[in-house]
């Protein structure tokens, strides 16, 4: 099913205390011949640069370990990501080819096509991917930015909800739940 705009109620945490948006993905990487099918992605405005952990994606270790040794010895374009599990710590920068195989803080740009959230087409046809960690797909703000993003309370909820279109997809549908929803028109 296709839509023109994602509106996700938000999920609360087990203590009550905040929560977090998430939705479903699928999406083609051009290291894989299959499609991948209902990946949970949290909407992440903290995030500079969406990624996708591929263990969390139960990639086996032996094949992460072997497509990271194929990006680190092909010069794949890469970033490193500490992420809050570091502590804000400094971390060396991997310069040869064996620390940057060990340093699990690497992700690799690549191509990304087929790409939908929550049913909405993402125009996106690059994302970084990680072959060290188990943690959350992030979908940061390198996407976000080019989307009309409102957060607030549904006025026929009651809830916390997530209400975004990509810009280039302004439409009717959008502005109808804009004002259903939070009373903008």
């Amino acid at each position: 099913m296709t839509n023109k705009y994602i509106e996700i109620e938000m999920l609360p945490t087990a203590c009550g205390i905040g929560g977090s948006f998430s939705a479903k993905a699928s999406f083609c990487l051009d290291n894989f011949k299959a499609p991948f099918y209902d990946i949970e992605v949290k909407i992440d405005t903290g995030c500079s640069i969406s990624t996708i952990p591929l263990k969390r994606l139960k990639v086996s270790d032996n094949l992460c370990e072997t497509l990271k040794k194929i990006d680190v010895v092909n010069g794949v374009p890469y970033f490193l990501s500490y992420g809050i599990e570091s502590g804000g710590l400094r971390h060396e920068v991997p310069v040869t080819d064996v620390e940057k195989i060990e340093c699990p803080a690497m992700k690799f740009e690549h191509g990304i096509s087929d790409f939908m959230i929550g049913g909405v087409k993402i125009s996106s046809d690059k994302i970084c991917l990680n072959y060290d960690r188990k943690g959350n797909v992030l979908i940061g703000m390198d996407i976000l930015k080019d989307w009309d993003i409102r957060i607030g309370v549904s006025k026929v909820t009651g809830k916390s909800l997530f209400l975004a279109c990509p810009m280039e997809n302004e439409c009717r549908e959008y502005i109808k739940a804009l004002e259903m929803h939070f009373g903008i028109s």
